[in-house]
């Protein structure tokens, strides 16, 4: 389907659409959608960096890890649960 043909099927279908209120907020909705793509994102680079080196860490190191039995059993030794 070419441009111009694609336009004068939008707009007639548009016209529909603005006189059904459930429609009119679905199509709001799309709208916001694409004008929110090309937002900038909440988080700064700066924190995304330091998400990244601290995963980096944690991936190079031999750091000793319990398994949850472990840590069960030392829950319930401290805890008495």
């Amino acid at each position: 389907m070419e441009t111009a043909q694609i336009r004068k099927k939008l707009i007639k279908d548009f016209s529909k659409f603005i006189q059904d209120d459930t429609k009119l907020e679905v199509l709001e909705g799309v709208f916001d959608a694409i004008n929110n793509e090309e937002n900038i994102s909440l988080v700064s680079d700066e924190h995304y960096n330091i998400v990244s080196e601290a995963r980096e860490d944690y991936f190079s190191t031999n750091k000793k890890t319990n398994s949850w039995e472990e840590v069960e059993l030392r829950l319930n030794h401290k805890y008495g649960f």
